[in-house]
C-alpha cells in the first residue's frame, strides 16, 4: 500500500478529487488535503508548511504528491524541501516555471478584480475556463454546480493565493537533480499551462511519464477521467 496526496488548485477545493479517487486502486491509501478556505499563506512555501503540518497530523511518513495547478505549485515547493517524505511527483496540468511578466500582470488583474468583486463573479468568470467548450456544452448543470460550490471559497483566501503564484520561484533548474520519478498530465487545449512549455521541462527529468491529452482543457480529472486514473495507477505502481 502507498500513501498518495492528491492537492487542489486555484479557484477550487479538495472535492474534485472525490469521484476521481473510487477510479483509482484501491490498495492503496488517498488524502485530499483542502487549502481553499486558507487566508494566512501569502507564498508558496508558506502552503508547503501547511502542507507538512497535515503531513504530520495525518502520521504521513512518505508519499506520491500529486498537485493539479497551483497545487502542483505546492507539491514542488513540499518535494523540494522533503526529499526524505517524497516517493513520487504528479503534475497534474501544472509546471515548475515561475510566472513570467505577462502571467504576473494577469495576476495583478485577479487581484484588482478581487478586491473589487466578490468570489461568486469571479469563480462565475473564471471557472468555466478550465474546459473545452465542447465540455462545457455537454457538462453545464455539472460546470454550473460547481461555480456554486466554489463560490463559497472566501475571497481572501483567493487573494492570498494569486499573491503567492505571482511571486513563486522557478524549479527549472532543480527538475535534473530530483531523485523520485515525475509524471506531467497536460492538455493541448490549456489556456492556464502551456502544454509546449511544459514539455520542454520534460526533457530536463530523469523520468519521463508524460500523458499529453489532445482534446482537454485544464481539468483532466473530470474532462478525462478513466484515462487519467488509469496513467497514474501505471505510474504508482511502477514506483
Amino acid at each position: 500500500m502507498k500513501n498518495i496526496v492528491f492537492l487542489h488548485g486555484f479557484g477550487e477545493n479538495a472535492s474534485v478529487w472525490t469521484d476521481f479517487i473510487k477510479l483509482l486502486n484501491p490498495e492503496n491509501q488517498y488524502f485530499t488535503p483542502d487549502f481553499s478556505p486558507k487566508k494566512d499563506c501569502f507564498s508558496i512555501p508558506e502552503y508547503a508548511d501547511w502542507l507538512k503540518n497535515y503531513f504530520d497530523k495525518e502520521k504521513i511518513k512518505k508519499a506520491v504528491i500529486i498537485g493539479h495547478s497551483m497545487g502542483g505549485y505546492i507539491s514542488v515547493e513540499f518535494c523540494n524541501r522533503y526529499p526524505e517524505m517524497t516517493l513520487g511527483l504528479g503534475l497534474f496540468h501544472s509546471s515548475v516555471a515561475a510566472d513570467s511578466e505577462e502571467k504576473k500582470e494577469n495576476r495583478d488583474k485577479t487581484i484588482q478584480f478581487l478586491i473589487k468583486h466578490d468570489t461568486n463573479l469571479f469563480i462565475k468568470h473564471f471557472y468555466p475556463n478550465m474546459f473545452t467548450e465542447e465540455f462545457k456544452s455537454k457538462n453545464g448543470e455539472f460546470v454550473q454546480n460547481n461555480i456554486e460550490k466554489f463560490s463559497k471559497i472566501p475571497n481572501e483566501a483567493l487573494l492570498a493565493a494569486t499573491l503567492a503564484m505571482k511571486s513563486r520561484v522557478s524549479y527549472i533548474g532543480e527538475l535534473g537533480k530530483f531523485e523520485f520519478p515525475i509524471f506531467q498530465i497536460l492538455g493541448k487545449q490549456d489556456t492556464f499551462v502551456n502544454y509546449k512549455d511544459a514539455l520542454e521541462q520534460t526533457i530536463l527529468m530523469k523520468s519521463q511519464n508524460v500523458l499529453l491529452l489532445d482534446h482537454i482543457c485544464h481539468a483532466g480529472m473530470l474532462e478525462s477521467p478513466e484515462i487519467c486514473a488509469q496513467f497514474i495507477d501505471n505510474f504508482i505502481a511502477s514506483i
